[in-house]
């Protein structure tokens, strides 16, 4: 996904949350009272250089996966496992779909064992894209507005917008382990066949590719459970006890 200036401000922090920087560097906490506003009617009602912003944000470079997230401030985290999703989205399960491709394969029955798995990727795709959706969507933005109410003490927490330590508690990190457990039943399913020709070939290459896959996603998903949800947990309940934030030990920009 591209940013132009007629993206929202919504958007462009779904697509690049690191953008928070410079439009904060900007315009300080006004940036989160506008977010349906395109870049471009933004930038008038503050009297900004829209085409200066946007080079900035289009410029942004990528989040070292070194980086120390506890230390660090959340988006920072949050930018760096959105950029997972769109090479999942785009990459991956794009990859991945194209071998199980299989127009080219014989007849039934070599091809039977595959097309059930064809039938099983798919499903399993289409519940995480939706997944990362709703992460995207709500649980991601919510962290980071929570995050910024400590540096902005003047902002207020959005409590009628929903709560991270609810959608916690109701999702109970069974999505991260479900998907875990679907694509590693796909792979184990593939080796336990024994298969021939094109039928074989095909199966060598899926075997590969959903070992790497399934690699990238466990490093995925035990980042969100194991760092990202205590963090977005923790700093909720903290914010929503302090009827006054004042200066937070959180990190800054």
């Amino acid at each position: 996904m591209n940013i132009a200036m007629n993206t929202t401000l919504r958007e462009i922090l779904r697509i690049r949350p690191l953008a928070i920087r410079v439009l904060e560097g900007d315009s300080g906490h006004k940036c989160w009272e506008h977010l349906d506003l395109s870049l471009t009617a933004f930038c008038e009602k503050l009297g900004l250089d829209s085409g200066s912003l946007l080079a900035r944000v289009t410029h942004l470079p990528a989040v070292s996966p070194d980086t120390d997230w506890v230390s660090k401030p959340l988006y920072l985290l949050i930018d760096h496992l959105t950029r997972g999703h769109s090479e999942f989205r785009e990459q991956d399960l794009t990859s991945l779909a194209g071998i199980l491709e299989t127009n080219h394969l014989p007849g039934f029955p070599e091809t039977y064992m595959v097309k059930l798995l064809v039938q099983e990727f798919n499903y399993f795709r289409d519940e995480f894209i939706k997944h990362m959706d709703d992460e995207e969507t709500f649980l991601f933005p919510k962290a980071m507005r929570n995050e910024a109410c400590f540096r902005y003490p003047e902002m207020g927490p959005e409590i009628h917008k929903g709560s991270i330590n609810l959608y916690l508690k109701l999702e109970n990190h069974k999505p991260e382990n479900e998907f875990k457990r679907m694509i590693t039943s796909i792979r184990e399913k593939l080796r336990n066949q024994i298969l021939d020709g094109s039928v074989a070939d095909l199966a060598a290459r899926l075997q590969v590719a959903l070992e790497s896959f399934e690699a990238k996603l466990v490093r995925h998903a035990d980042l969100e459970t194991n760092v990202l949800f205590p963090l977005a947990g923790r700093l909720e309940q903290e914010l929503y006890e302090s009827a006054a934030p004042g200066i937070s030990r959180y990190p800054g920009n």
